[in-house]
């Protein structure tokens, strides 16, 4: 019991608040506001199920530090709430303090849990974009997050292209960025060059155009 107390309070909590609304449901019987008891039990064992669905669901967002401090305050709700069944004279107000903890925990979750999803998996983005090739496991000692969670950030990232690479067996490895070289496209133009050749009257020997002499018999052309 220590031991998940310590590795996860929001989950303890969320089993706490459930104990906690069962016995208000079937202790309430014998004590003077029975019919106070009767409605906030179900209430609050209601709560706690979708409490510990939905942190199981988001263990990421579950198991951060501001998600502990929530586990500890469904703790401490859970514990009013019974608490004041066996307190005579004041109890009620006891189990009422608990159950409004419980409620503000309700209204609070389901805020902080996306919010708190989306700035895990910008961290986990953060982390793995900065590295050419890193485990899940070395990813998930820096950010301190689960490993299923990491896979799942990571996944989840490749698939909706804001992370550039793929997965080999538990290792992500980020795509090589593609630079594209334009070649400069520069035209030279040779100019071409054509020899126009006189034939020699006397000799019929073909010499260049612009020349006095045939290169053969030396006479005036």
């Amino acid at each position: 019991m220590s031991a998940l107390l310590m590795k996860s309070p929001f989950r303890t909590g969320s089993i706490i608040v459930i104990v906690a609304g069962a016995i208000m449901f079937f202790l309430g019987d014998f004590t003077d506001m029975e019919g106070m008891y009767m409605i906030m039990g179900p209430i609050l064992m209601i709560l706690g199920i979708l409490f510990l669905v939905t942190g199981n669901f988001s263990k990421g967002a579950a198991d951060t530090n501001q998600g502990r401090i929530l586990g500890i305050i469904m703790m401490l709700g859970g514990f009013l709430g019974i608490a004041g069944i066996f307190v005579p004279g004041m109890g009620s107000i006891v189990s009422i303090a608990g159950s409004v903890f419980v409620l503000l925990i309700f209204l609070i979750w389901p805020c902080f849990c996306c919010q708190s999803q989306k700035d895990l998996s910008s961290q986990v983005i953060g982390v793995a974009s900065s590295h050419d090739k890193i485990s899940i496991d070395e990813i998930s000692g820096i950010t301190g997050l689960d490993v299923k969670v990491v896979r799942e950030s990571i996944y989840d990232a490749i698939g909706t292209g804001r992370l550039r690479g793929k997965i080999e067996g538990d290792t992500f490895v980020r795509a090589a960025a593609t630079t594209t070289y334009a070649a400069p496209t520069t035209t030279t133009r040779e100019r071409e060059i054509v020899k126009v050749l006189v034939i020699c009257p006397y000799c019929g020997a073909k010499t260049e155009q612009g020349i006095g002499k045939c290169q053969n018999c030396q006479a005036d052309l």
